[in-house]
């Protein structure tokens, strides 16, 4: 199954388990933890609850995603700012 991102294949996801909210497939940009290294996917067809903002995907994306990872193949590699909270900082 190819997923383009100008042709979105309606997968029915039903509703969200955990807050009931309607679910509609989207094209996304996925932040995957993965051996202490950040990644970034672009382009993951992906269920998002319109509610809550929970994320479901296929089994086939899945796979994908971990075939992705796995690869020694990268895109290009961006800079990420690192910021600390701090309990002071809390009003």
């Amino acid at each position: 199954m190819r997923h383009d991102k100008g042709a979105l294949h309606a997968m029915n996801y039903g509703d969200c388990y955990f807050c009931g909210g309607e679910v509609v497939e989207k094209v996304i940009e996925l932040e995957y933890r993965w051996k202490g290294q950040l990644y970034i996917i672009e382009g993951v067809p992906v269920g998002v609850c319109q509610q809550c903002g929970e994320k479901y995907f296929t089994a086939q994306v899945s796979k994908a995603i971990d075939r992705i990872i796995e690869a020694k193949e990268i895109k290009r590699t961006v800079s990420i700012p690192v910021k600390e909270f701090k309990a002071v900082e809390v009003l």
